[in-house]
Parts: structure tokens; sequence; C-alpha cells
């Protein structure tokens, strides 16, 4: 996870000024934001953004910011350090499509202990709010292979107050009670991220490969839930298990990702919506 960034050029933009509405409420921290443009290699047979799309775009901008910062990847390599992404919540009121151009924003929300939260918003050209995203990390020591609590001074270096202690609060999701739906998975070199485990969108991708495609094709995802429990790497094999309960006008699809001796690795929830 990154949190902050500096003034850029171009359509990289980051404000000194409080991070923008979340919760009913106003959080110290800086706000960046980034256009980005939807391109083909990014959409559905319905030329809409993919969810794992968005996902790499909250995952693009929250890398550029420590970037420009000067600690980014190769600042955490030194150090021995990764953030780790531990829940999201992501809900989108309308995709965007093909062509189409949007600002991405995020900014800190708060830290405790070695938790950190973090929000994101997606903006049309007109300057709607098209999508939402809340998310959880927590900083581990690579070399201990422990959590690392995160030290006042990085408080301030992010523009956050070390004696706020508000959190963002991401539901637990349930675990499927049977099984709908299945598929395995060997996790490929391209699944593999800068820390050398499976990257976090890898997981999504995985258990939408199990709603069916009549759901795919006559509902929309409109929310997502994920809980990462475990990293897996390169050669791998994954099973991902899905349960699917259908109400009048939604579907909910509650998704179980495990590797090859049962251990759970993700735990996802997607809501899809009637067409």
């Amino acid at each position: 996870m990154h949190l902050y960034g500096q003034l850029v050029s171009g359509s990289e933009q980051v404000q000194a000024v409080q991070c923008f509405e979340r919760k009913e409420k106003i959080m110290p921290g800086f706000v960046y934001e980034k256009e980005y443009e939807i391109h083909y290699y990014e959409i559905d047979y319905n030329r809409r953004a993919l969810i794992t799309s968005l996902v790499d775009f909250f995952g693009d901008i929250a890398t550029a910011q420590s970037e420009q910062l000067g600690v980014g990847i190769e600042y955490l390599k030194e150090n021995n350090l990764a953030w780790v992404l531990y829940k999201w919540n992501i809900d989108v009121i309308k995709y965007p499509v093909h062509g189409e151009k949007i600002i991405v924003k995020t900014c800190p929300y708060s830290m405790k202990k070695f938790y950190a939260y973090r929000t994101f918003e997606v903006l049309n050209k007109e300057g709607q709010t098209i999508a939402k995203a809340e998310s959880i990390w927590f900083l581990i020591n690579l070399e201990r292979r422990r959590p690392g609590r995160i030290s006042e001074d990085v408080y301030k270096f992010y523009g956050l107050d070390y004696n706020d202690q508000n959190t963002l609060e991401i539901e637990d999701i349930k675990k499927p009670d049977k099984i709908d739906a299945e598929k395995i998975f060997n996790v490929r070199y391209s699944d593999i991220d800068t820390n050398q485990h499976v990257n976090n969108v890898k997981y999504i991708a995985w258990a939408i490969e199990t709603v069916p495609m009549e759901v795919v094709l006559n509902y929309t995802l409109k929310n997502l839930k994920v809980t990462y429990e475990k990293e897996t790497t390169y050669g791998e094999t994954i099973k991902v298990v899905t349960e699917i309960i259908t109400n009048d006008n939604n579907v909910t699809c509650l998704h179980k990702i495990v590797d090859k001796e049962e251990k759970e690795l993700t735990l996802i929830k997607t809501t899809w919506e009637k067409n």
C-alpha cells in the first residue's frame, strides 16, 4: 500500500487538502488524483470496464504516489518492508465504458498500530462519483515475517494525526455453506507481483470465473468485498468454490479460494443486480 504523493504535472495531481468525504466525515490526509482512459483490453463484452480494471487503477494510483515521493517499490525493498492488502469493499454505481476518461482519487484515511486505511473514488468527466472503495492494509517486516508497527514519523509523513484512532470497518465475509460451482487454477508467472506473491487482483478474477455466464450476462456486479488471509506463489494450484444465492433482483456469490492442502487463501463476496 502507498498512501501519499507530491505535485506532478500533466494528468496526475496531488492536493494538500483534506481527504474526500467518506463515512459522512472528513478525515485528514492528502488527496492524489490521476486521469485514466478506458482501453479496449480493459473492458468486457458490453464495452464496460472490468471490475479488475478498476482495482488495477486503484493499485496503480497508490503506487504512483509513493514512487513520486521516493518511497515506492525500491524504498520498501531496501528496508525489508511491504504493505500487504487485507480487505477491500468496493461499490460501483456505474461502470465507465471504452474510450471514456475518468479521474481516480485516493487518500489515507487513518492508521492504527500496523494497520493502514485508505479510500478511493472514481469520477466521470462531469465530476460525478461512479465508484467508491475502502481498503485495509498492514505493514510487514519481510526479514522477521511479522507485522511492523507504524511509527509516529510515518503518520506525520502521510499527514495523519498519530492520536486519531478512527478506522474503517469492513465486514467479515461469510464462507460458502455449499458448493454450486468450482474451478481449479494454476498460478502463472504473470500472476506474480513485486513481493513474489500472487497479485491481489488475480484472486478477484479467479472468483468471478466461477460465476455462471447467465448471471454475468443478465446482472451487473455492484459490490465486491474481499478478505485476503494467506498468500500463494508461483507454481501453486488453487481452487475456487462458490455458493450462489439468488433473490428477486440480485444474486450474491460467496467465494472461497483454497490451496491444494485446502488451506484458505481468500474469501470474496460478489453482489450482482439484475440489468
